[in-house]
């Protein structure tokens, strides 16, 4: 009797695993997946009008490539590929920002070497002013100082 328990204890045991091992592959239910395609659309910019991102756009087109987001999702892809992927289809400009590589990083470092390039000439003629009035109160001193 004692046997019979220890074989079912351990079958249950094995049917739980197994059941947790499914459930860990199982893909994302459609409530997940809908939440995942917006927080992905929030990284998109819609392709056809100025600054809006795909996420709030009402068009046809952006509501068919948040579509093709779910689709994507559900083939078991993952954001960076999707991102990619709608990079790769409507240009650097669906991103919002200038990737990294070639041409673009040119857009990420000419407003901080301006903001730079003005500071120090900023400071430099700071330095300058300062400089000049040292120069002018030690004159009026001078020329105040009886000999």
């Amino acid at each position: 009797m004692r046997r019979r328990w220890l074989c079912v204890g351990r079958g249950a045991a094995a049917l739980l695993a197994a059941l947790v091992l499914v459930t860990g592959v199982q893909a994302q239910t459609p409530a997940e997946r809908e939440r995942e395609m917006y927080d992905i659309a929030r990284e998109l910019w819609c392709p056809l009008c100025a600054g809006i991102r795909l996420d709030a756009c009402e068009l046809q087109a952006c509501a068919q490539m948040r579509d093709e987001i779910v689709y994507l999702l559900a083939e078991g892809h993952d954001r960076a590929y999707i991102l990619a992927y709608f990079e790769e289809q409507y240009g650097a400009q669906v991103r919002g920002a200038p990737p990294w590589t070639g041409f673009y990083s040119w857009a990420w470092l000419m407003p901080l070497l301006v903001f730079l390039t003005l500071g120090g000439l900023m400071l430099a003629r700071m330095r300058k002013a300062a400089r000049l009035r040292a120069e002018a109160a030690r004159l009026r001193s001078e020329a105040t100082v009886p000999s």
